[in-house]
C-alpha cells in the first residue's frame, strides 16, 4: 500500500484555508488544487509499502507517537516548492519554535521507523507544510508573486497537533483518498502554573 504517516488536520485551521483557497484561486492561473479533506502536515512519505510492513512501522513508531504532546504551530505564510527553479508547488508553511521543534523529533522518530521496515532515506530535511496547489503548467512570476503576497496578508489560525496519524494514500480520478491505518491521540497541553 502507498502510505505517509503526519498530523491530522486541524478544523479551524482548515476552514479559514478554504476560505483563502475562494478568495485567490479565481484571480490566478490555472493550478491543480488539492482539496481540503486532504490537507495534512506530513511526517514521513512511506511510499509504497507491504501491508504486512505497517504493523512493524507502527510498532516501533507508537513509543515516541504515544509520548507526543498536543502542539500549537504558527503558521509562517507562503512555501513555494522547489525553492529555485519552476514552481511546482504552493502551500503554506509553520514557523519555528517549541512547538515545530517537537514535531521535528517526531519527524525523526518516523525516520528511524521508516528506516526499519526497510524505506530508503529521506534525503530532504523536514519542513512542514500543506500543499494547496500543483502547478502543472508555468505561471508567471507576478502569478506567484500574487499568490505568496495573498498568503502572507492572510489571517492563518495556528494548527493545532491533536493526533498523529498512518494513512494509505489511493490516487483516484478526483484525487488522493487517503485512510487512516493506525493513529495516537496526543497527550494534553500540560497546564502552565500561574506565575
Amino acid at each position: 500500500m502507498r502510505a505517509f504517516v503526519a498530523a491530522a488536520a486541524d478544523p479551524a485551521w482548515v476552514e479559514s484555508s478554504r476560505a483563502f483557497v475562494a478568495r485567490v484561486r479565481p484571480g490566478l492561473p490555472k493550478a491543480s488544487w488539492t482539496r481540503a479533506e486532504t490537507w495534512h502536515l506530513t511526517l514521513r512519505f512511506l511510499g509504497d509499502i507491504e501491508e504486512s510492513a505497517a504493523p512493524a512501522f507502527t510498532r516501533a513508531f507508537a513509543p515516541e507517537a504515544r509520548a507526543f504532546a498536543e502542539a500549537e504551530l504558527a503558521t509562517d505564510g507562503p512555501v513555494v516548492l522547489p525553492p529555485r527553479g519552476r514552481p511546482r508547488v504552493l502551500g503554506v508553511g509553520f514557523g519555528a519554535g517549541a512547538a515545530l521543534d517537537g514535531l521535528a523529533r517526531l519527524a525523526a522518530a518516523a525516520e528511524g521507523a521508516a528506516r526499519s521496515i526497510g524505506c530508503a532515506p529521506e534525503e530532504r530535511p523536514f519542513r512542514p507544510h500543506v500543499t494547496l496547489a500543483r502547478l502543472r503548467d508555468p505561471w508567471p512570476d507576478a502569478a506567484v508573486a500574487a499568490f505568496q503576497s495573498a498568503a502572507r496578508d492572510w489571517e492563518f489560525p495556528s494548527w493545532t497537533v491533536r493526533s498523529i496519524v498512518l494513512f494509505s494514500s489511493r490516487l483516484d480520478p478526483a484525487g488522493a483518498v487517503h485512510a487512516p491505518v493506525e493513529s495516537w491521540v496526543a497527550a494534553p497541553r500540560p497546564v502552565e502554573a500561574p506565575a
